[in-house]
């Protein structure tokens, strides 16, 4: 980098706060028990070789390249005793390759073109006494600063808040770019109440906002945050989910690249698994177009374990993704697309994130997912979205956005492709989901009115419709016996999975044998709860993903045909009606997402809160 040019860090290198050992192998690699730390300092043992080759250790150079203007990076650190210093590089073509072999005995510097390679890493072979390396960073030219707001929508994760909070105030170098945090409270347990909020609130003093209003879904509580936002001097607001463990670093970085992007771009995080911390779940999201379902970018790496799976060694992780959208567990958006295309569709939760991104993708502002940036969460194989109360906003919500944005006629084949989840449910027994997913289908004939009006109420429904039909999470003390058969295997192959749909459809048309309170036929883990396996019996017990319980499932013909008529008739109302529906949806979607209808829909459901209680 040309000596002139001033520079700015844009990447820390850091190191595990406490309490992170588990996550160790995502800053550094090394033997064990040859390295030690601080959040800023890297102790290697003499003799001994340090990588930085890791999630959060190396320099995503590829998306810099690709997204913006920056040409040159400079690596920068502190030796306090000599070290050989390898900087090191990968591009989609070759895992490793070392540019430079530098021996480094207190500060250390090198230049590499941005060109050099799709990421940057540096090696540190200790001398015979040992090296610690202080204060390393990645710099870049010198651009006006980025600034945040930061929005927090909690909804009973009183103690997750406080730990993300407690995460945001710590770190000095991340708050002096936050301009306000923002908690969105729309639970019944107030956060305010939670341990630890009152020492935090001070610590942050003014800069904390809490606002406390009904529960309107993720898509709600986002939307206050980005409104708020609107009201203060930040160029951007950050959604970040509560329920989640946060490396404050990512922040930062994601500041730092959306400050010199080419051009306007929403800044993603990665998610990492909460419960297997080297887990990535997500590389980045996009919506296939012909079935609008959305999906990984690469579903080779959707999971990968990012410490087992290295840079050097697997060529998915060194591409540089284009994505259509990135998940709100941790997003940055910049103010003045706000501005211009307005926050979130009211639609509660699920694909409010995909149908903002596609939305800003058509007003010309893409979305980066940002390797090194990332959020810890649950991960989805330990949720049961298509089995509770969620299963109405899946489908309905999916429908919208393909009103809005499918490209395709008559929205491609997302009808035949979610009709098939819907035989998938009723095979499985799941008369529950079936049925919410018959109510999405009519709210979604209603037209676009119906968001507004839905969003404060829905919710209610779809758990009193699951209790009347059942399906809910029943605990392990309270589950019947199983009279001990073994589940079928899986079919292998196109001919032997038809004739196993053959017996599972002709299953489906018999009277059922068992009736309530009996034992059941199959007692299954999630895993095993398929088609193939619920469709063959008429009653089992299948495995919650939570691990709190099961499902009892029992089969009801005379309500497998109901439900499987009205998802048949109700979507050819749907394919009739398309292309009228699609130009009201896509005509009402401006004002339904813009900041003014957000302020009356908060207003009316405050009031309607005043007045229930």
């Amino acid at each position: 980098m040309p000596a002139a040019v001033r520079r700015q860090c844009v990447q820390r290198i850091l190191f595990p706060q406490p309490g992170d050992d588990d996550a160790r192998s995502l800053y550094v690699r090394a033997e064990p028990g040859t390295v030690s730390w601080d959040r800023s300092s890297l102790t290697i043992a003499g003799g001994a070789t340090a990588s930085l080759s890791t999630y959060f250790g190396a320099f995503p150079a590829g998306h810099w390249r690709t997204h913006t203007g920056v040409e040159h990076v400079t690596v920068v650190a502190e030796f306090d005793r000599p070290a050989t210093v390898r900087v090191c590089a990968a591009d989609d073509r070759v895992g490793r390759r070392v540019l430079a072999t530098v021996t480094a005995d207190g500060a250390f510097s090198w230049d590499l073109a941005i060109s050099d390679g799709t990421w940057f890493w540096l090696e540190i072979d200790a001398g015979r006494e040992g090296t610690t390396l202080r204060e390393a960073a990645w710099l870049a030219r010198e651009a006006p600063s980025a600034t945040a707001t930061v929005c927090i929508t909690t909804h009973n994760h009183g103690a997750d808040c406080v730990g993300v909070l407690e995460r945001l105030a710590a770190d000095e170098s991340v708050a002096e770019q936050v301009v306000r945090i923002i908690v969105v409270d729309q639970g019944d347990r107030p956060v305010r109440a939670a341990p630890g909020f009152a020492e935090v609130a001070v610590v942050l003093g003014e800069r904390l906002t809490l606002v406390e209003q009904p529960n309107l879904g993720g898509s709600g509580g986002f939307s206050r945050g980005i409104v708020e936002s609107l009201e203060e001097d930040a160029s951007h607001v950050l959604l970040l989910d509560d329920d989640v463990l946060l490396e404050p670093e990512s922040l930062r970085r994601m500041l730092a690249f959306a400050a010199r992007a080419s051009g306007e771009c929403i800044v993603g995080a990665q998610m990492l698994s909460l419960t297997d911390r080297t887990l990535l779940h997500s590389v980045g999201e996009r919506i296939e177009p012909r079935g609008f379902w959305w999906t990984s970018v690469d579903p080779a790496l959707a999971p990968v374990d990012v410490v087992a799976a290295t840079l050097e060694d697997t060529p998915g992780l060194r591409v540089v993704h284009d994505v259509d959208f990135n998940g709100w567990w941790m997003c940055l958006v910049p103010l003045a697309l706000v501005r211009r295309v307005g926050a979130s569709l009211p639609l509660f939760i699920k694909w409010d994130d995909a149908e903002f991104g596609l939305r800003a993708a058509a007003d010309g502002v893409p979305t980066v997912t940002l390797p090194g940036a990332a959020i810890w969460h649950m991960p989805w194989t330990g949720k049961d979205d298509g089995l509770d109360w969620q299963a109405y906003y899946q489908l309905r919500n999916r429908l919208v956005t393909a009103l809005i944005h499918s490209p395709s006629h008559r929205g491609g084949g997302v009808l035949s492709s979610s009709f098939a989840q819907d035989v998938n449910h009723l095979l499985c027994l799941q008369y529950g989901s079936a049925a919410a997913r018959r109510v999405a289908l009519r709210d979604v004939l209603r037209g676009p009115a119906h968001l507004p009006h839905t969003i404060a109420r829905r919710t209610a429904d779809m758990r009193a419709l699951m209790e009347r039909a059942g399906q809910t999470i029943v605990p392990h003390t309270a589950l019947p016996g199983d009279r001990g058969q073994l589940p079928p295997p899986p079919p292998s192959g196109r001919l032997e999975t038809a004739r196993r749909l053959a017996h599972v459809v002709a299953h489906q048309l018999r009277g059922a044998r068992t009736a309530h309170g009996e034992p059941v036929d199959l007692a299954l883990a999630r895993s095993e709860g398929k088609w193939w396996a619920l469709g063959l019996v008429d009653s089992a017990t299948v495995e919650s993903a939570t691990g709190k319980g099961a499902f009892i499932a029992r089969r009801d013909r005379r309500r497998f045909t109901r439900l499987l008529w009205d998802t048949l008739s109700l979507r050819a109302r749907l394919w009739v009606r398309w292309p009228r529906l699609a130009r009201a949806y896509r005509a009402a979607a401006p004002g339904l997402a813009s900041p003014a209808a957000w302020r009356r829909l908060f207003e009316v459901a405050e009031t309607e809160l005043l007045h229930d209680g």
